[in-house]
């Protein structure tokens, strides 16, 4: 299958972060962090997206946060001194399936999945 990789610029990453925290809320997520000291860190599995956004003002402007999880648990994951933002794409449907969110000596990677039915339903209770 065909994929699409789209650079985001700079100047529109907040408008598009913002879309994909609109989208379908029973979308969920994979969420890793991969640096050359730590390598890949999983920080976040099958989860439903619950924000991501780039922070326009205080001491965090410029950092992209993401929010994932349950009312009974969240996880948040900010990374500080984003330089790039890369979008994977399908390229039959055009739905996104990678977000890449470069810094300084490493990335974070948003892979975007649809739940089963029967985790659709757990997920609601």
């Amino acid at each position: 299958m065909a994929h699409i990789n789209q650079e985001i610029p700079r100047d529109q990453w907040a408008s598009y972060l913002a879309g994909i925290s609109k989208q379908d809320a029973t979308q969920w997520v994979r969420v890793e962090s991969i640096d050359a000291e730590t390598g890949d860190q999983p920080l976040a599995d099958r989860l439903p997206l619950v924000d991501i956004s780039l922070e326009r003002k205080g001491s965090d402007a410029g950092a992209v946060q993401i929010i994932v999880g349950r009312e009974d648990g969240r996880i948040t994951h900010r990374i500080l001194e984003p330089d790039h933002l890369y979008a994977e794409l399908d390229g039959e449907s055009g739905a996104l399936e990678c977000l890449e969110i470069g810094e300084r000596g490493g990335k974070t990677l948003v892979f975007f999945e649809r739940p089963t039915e029967a985790e659709e339903v757990s997920a609601r209770f």
